[in-house]
């Protein structure tokens, strides 16, 4: 079985699990992050060359709003990578804590560096307040796994919609966006230990 294996501190949780599994699985890591932890566990890795299909990938987000059908991801940076093998993907399963339903975070776009001036920041504040992320611990701005940068929006969570993954990335100089539309198992794990399972 090929896997798609996301980023982010929930799906490193599973490739711990995953690592404990006498699974003979190949996965495809979306960020470099993945790529390491997946490799220090022993498990095997393969990029999308090496790949005819994938049969199921594994992610993350940051928040998920069920009734509008989007998921929105970026925290961690690799959301561009995430949605092509997200995408790409015969099945997608989404796994979060309950607290990530509903949640209002920021929706992050990533940005060819050339492009970021005041004509994409006057285009993009039409959706909310633009912000460049930058590094913790280097000057500048945080910098992709791809050499782009990444802009978060405060977007209000009644501009959130699924048709916002099109208009976002529309924007001259915008490669991707944080926001996912494809249809995904959620599963929601709840505070006294149960798992609930949604579909959007």
């Amino acid at each position: 079985m090929i896997l798609g294996i996301g980023s982010g501190s929930t799906v490193r949780e599973f490739i711990d699990l995953l690592s404990k599994l006498s699974l003979q699985v190949k996965c495809i890591p979306t960020s470099y992050d993945t790529e390491l932890a997946l490799r220090s566990r022993g498990l095997n890795t393969i990029s999308l060359l090496d790949a005819h299909k994938i049969d199921l990938a594994i992610d993350g987000a940051d928040s998920v709003f069920l009734d509008k059908r989007v998921i929105i991801k970026g925290h961690g940076g690799a959301f561009l990578r995430e949605k092509i093998v997200d995408y790409l993907a015969d099945e997608f399963i989404v796994i979060i804590t309950e607290e990530k339903l509903e949640r209002v975070v920021p929706v992050p776009v990533e940005v060819l560096p050339f492009a970021y001036s005041k004509f994409m920041l006057n285009e993009l504040s039409k959706y909310g307040n633009p912000q460049l992320r930058s590094a913790r611990d280097k000057l500048g701005p945080v910098v992709t796994d791809n050499g782009n940068w990444i802009i978060d929006i405060d977007i209000q969570p009644n501009l959130i919609s699924r048709s916002l993954e099109i208009e976002l990335k529309s924007i001259p100089g915008v490669i991707e966006s944080g926001v996912f539309v494809r249809d995904a198992r959620i599963l929601v794990a709840r505070k006294d230990g149960k798992v609930e399972e949604k579909t959007i």
